[in-house]
C-alpha cells in the first residue's frame, strides 16, 4: 500500500532542519546586512571628509563649527559640496534667525539628508518622538510636535585632558562647568580660523568627523535633554546666553562610553561592532576600535599638539 504523505515524526524532523537552517543562516545575513551599512556609513562620512575639503578650496579656510552671528552649523556650510544647494538656498541667511532656535529650524531640518544619517541606526525610524536618531527631541527644536531630523557625524572640536607628550592641559576655548569642555585644538572651531598649514600634525593623523550614532535608551522625564542629539543644522548658540555648538564635540571620553555627561563632551559612539568611524583631517576614513588608548585617542583629536602617535 502506497504512502500519502509524511508521517508526524518525518514532518516533525524537517521542520527541525529546517530551523536548524535558518538559525544557521541568520547571523550570516545579520553580518552581511551590517556590513553593507558599515561601508555606507563610512561612504557618508567620505563625502562629509570631502565635502569639508572642497569648502576649504572656495574659502581658503575649513568652514567653522559654527556661524554664529546666523546660528547655523557646519553641516549646513557644506551642503553645495555634497549635492544639497537646493536645500542650502532654504536656509535662511539672515544674522540671527537660527539664534537659540526656537520656533526657526522647520524649513531646513524637516528634511532628511541620508549623507548625515548611518543606516546601522535605524531603531527610531518607526517613531515619531524617537529615543535614537534620525530624529530629535530636545523640545525647543520640536516644530508642531514634528522633531527635526539629526545627524550621527559631529565634527572633532579637540581633545580635553592632558597631552600624553608635553603633560601640558590641552587648550579649550570653553570650559563650562554647566555644558562641559570645548576644545581649542580641534578642526572645527567656534571662533578661530584653521587651514591646511596650521595642521602641523599631519592631515593623516588628525581627527576631522566622528560617528556619534549610539542610542541612549529609553527617555525618560529625567535625561530627556541627555540623548545630545540635536538638529543637524543647529550650530553655535549665542555665546553670552549658552556655551554650546551643536554640530561639534570635544574628545575627552572613550568611543562607546555610553554617558549622559556634560554635552560638549558627549563621546563619539555607533552601532558598529566594536568601535566607530572617523573621517581623517585628509578626508580617508577610518574604523577606531573602541578600545584604543585613550592618550592616543585624544591626542589625535589636535592638529597641532605635537603627540601623533600610532591609531592602530
Amino acid at each position: 500500500m502506497k504512502r500519502k504523505g509524511f508521517t508526524l515524526i518525518e514532518l516533525l524532523v524537517v521542520i527541525a532542519i529546517i530551523a536548524i537552517l535558518i538559525g544557521l543562516l541568520l547571523p550570516a545575513v545579520q553580518k552581511v546586512r551590517e556590513a553593507a551599512a558599515r561601508m555606507k556609513c563610512q561612504n557618508n562620512l567620505k563625502q562629509l571628509g570631502l565635502g569639508v575639503h572642497s569648502y576649504h578650496d572656495t574659502y581658503s579656510r575649513f568652514v567653522p563649527a559654527g556661524n554664529i552671528k546666523i546660528g547655523i552649523s557646519w553641516h549646513v556650510g557644506i551642503l553645495p559640496y555634497i549635492e544639497q544647494t537646493a536645500l542650502f538656498n532654504k536656509v535662511s541667511q539672515t544674522a540671527g534667525n537660527y539664534i537659540n532656535v526656537v520656533g526657526k529650524w522647520d524649513i531646513p531640518v524637516n528634511n532628511r539628508v541620508a549623507t548625515f544619517l548611518c543606516p546601522s541606526q535605524t531603531e527610531a525610524e518607526k517613531m515619531i518622538l524617537a529615543p535614537t536618531p534620525p530624529h530629535n527631541v530636545n523640545l525647543p527644536e520640536v516644530i508642531n510636535n514634528q522633531p527635526p531630523y539629526t545627524t550621527h557625524y559631529y565634527g572633532v572640536g579637540g581633545p580635553a585632558g592632558i597631552n600624553p607628550i608635553t603633560a601640558a592641559n590641552y587648550i579649550y576655548e570653553v570650559n563650562d562647568p554647566t555644558h562641559g569642555r570645548m576644545g581649542k585644538q580641534g578642526m572645527f572651531q567656534r571662533t578661530d580660523t584653521v587651514k591646511l598649514e596650521n595642521i602641523t600634525d599631519g592631515t593623516s593623523n588628525t581627527l576631522m568627523v566622528g560617528e556619534m550614532s549610539w542610542s541612549p535608551g529609553p527617555i525618560t522625564p529625567s535625561n530627556i535633554a541627555g540623548t545630545r542629539f540635536r538638529g543637524w543644522a543647529r550650530g553655535c548658540d549665542d555665546p553670552t546666553i549658552t556655551q554650546v555648538c551643536g554640530g561639534i564635540k570635544t574628545i575627552s571620553n572613550a568611543i562607546n562610553a555610553y554617558s549622559n555627561t556634560l554635552f560638549n563632551e558627549m563621546p563619539f559612539g555607533s552601532q558598529h561592532t566594536g568601535g566607530t568611524n572617523f573621517a581623517m583631517g585628509d578626508a580617508s576614513v577610518r574604523f577606531l576600535n573602541a578600545s584604543i588608548n585613550i592618550n592616543t585617542y585624544r591626542a589625535a583629536a589636535s592638529y597641532n599638539g605635537g603627540e601623533v602617535l600610532p591609531l592602530d
